[in-house]
């Protein structure tokens, strides 16, 4: 009777435990309470699922830099408006019937955009600068002591991953939002530039002044290191530090150097030529405010060019990050698919093995009801 008991007690353990099993699966819709109930099931269940915790993590990225995106394009949009509006007040400008009271007008009219255009080239997005290149937390745009608005970024891009192991360049960088090729020279023909441009070969790399003597163009790589290869500029013109420099043939085929002007620079300039004055301040001739605002509109036309040039490219690589959204998105609905099928419980089988156990249980309780009701002498005969 005791062997009997201990089997009766062991078949009401696995009956308990299959009840608690089913109980989970019905609960949760899950296949699996425990890994050891299927092991290769359940290493497939871990594959799926640091998938889609992978995708999750790439599409969050994505979402954001989407964002981030969508203000790149806004800004660059109120930034072309506002040249465009520069370039109707300066063609007025340009005329013989504007008196030296509208000259002043418009460049009151035209420093007030200028801070308009500041504010955007300093646009942030949830604590990031979205112009200031590879490292969105510095302030892409300052003013100088002498209220010089400088950039401080670099000409690198920051790169977001849009697939495992897959890495794309975001946005554009302030030396294609806020400024433009004021000359350019390939190798032996010579650039010609101001003090305050910045220089930047075909792969990226700039070639900075020294300072105070500037007679040396020494190249710094994309991460902003100091290298071994330098040119000697001329100077031109002391007044104006206008220089000049050859681009020498040992260089290789392709090679290409850009003057780059800030649109800050260039409109202190037309500021100062509405104003009759040059960049210290000393009353100009009306011929010279004439010929300096006739450049300094053919300069706006060369900005607004090269700003068309910089919001297709944004547009461009705007574009491959909502592609890789929408790709990340299906990939991660059809993990999530798959996870559901290989984890999910069959609740009709599940509803159908409970029903069963309840008729076992049922009967087991019956025979362990009908064994108590046995005499010791009973069950010995």
């Amino acid at each position: 009777m005791i062997s009997q008991i201990d089997q009766t007690m062991y078949r009401l353990k696995n009956l308990d435990s299959l009840q608690q099993k089913l109980s989970y699966q019905s609960s949760t819709g899950k296949k699996l309470q425990d890994g050891s109930d299927d092991s290769v099931l359940y290493s497939r269940e871990l594959v799926v699922d640091d998938k889609i915790r992978t995708f999750e993590g790439l599409k969050t990225q994505i979402e954001r830099t989407k964002i981030q995106n969508d203000s790149s394009d806004s800004a660059m949009e109120e930034i072309k408006k506002i040249m465009e509006s520069i370039n109707a007040e300066l063609i007025k400008a340009n005329t013989d019937t504007t008196s030296s009271d509208g000259l002043k007008a418009i460049a009151l009219n035209i420093a007030g955009m200028k801070e308009n255009l500041y504010d955007l080239a300093n646009t942030q997005v949830e604590g990031e600068y979205v112009f200031s290149g590879s490292n969105s937390a510095i302030k892409p745009f300052e003013k100088n002591s002498a209220g010089e608005i400088i950039y401080q970024g670099d000409n690198k891009l920051r790169k977001v991953p849009v697939e495992e192991g897959s890495y794309r360049e975001r946005g554009i960088n302030g030396f294609d939002s806020m400024m433009y090729t004021s000359s350019s020279a390939l190798r032996n023909e010579n650039l010609t530039f101001n003090q305050n441009d910045r220089i930047l070969d075909q792969d990226g790399n700039e070639w900075k002044l020294n300072s105070p003597t500037n007679d040396t163009l020494t190249k710094y790589d994309l991460d902003g290191n100091v290298t071994a290869e330098t040119l000697t500029p001329v100077n031109l013109d002391p007044v104006t530090n206008t220089f000049s420099v050859t681009i020498p043939n040992t260089f290789p085929n392709g090679t290409k150097f850009e003057a780059k002007t800030t649109i800050f620079n260039m409109l202190d300039n037309v500021v100062n030529a509405l104003n009759k004055v040059d960049s210290v301040g000393n009353p100009i001739t009306d011929a010279q405010s004439k010929e300096l605002i006739a450049k300094g509109l053919d300069s706006v036309k060369k900005s607004f060019d090269d700003l068309n040039i910089a919001h297709a490219e944004l547009g461009s690589r705007n574009k491959i990050f909502l592609n890789s959204l929408d790709r990340v998105s299906s990939k991660l609905t059809q993990l999530n698919i798959l996870s559901q099928e290989l984890g999910a419980a069959n609740l009709t089988e599940v509803a159908v093995k409970a029903k069963a156990l309840e008729l076992t249980y049922t009967a087991l309780y019956s025979t362990i009801s009908k064994t108590n009701q046995l005499s010791l002498v009973n069950f010995i005969n």
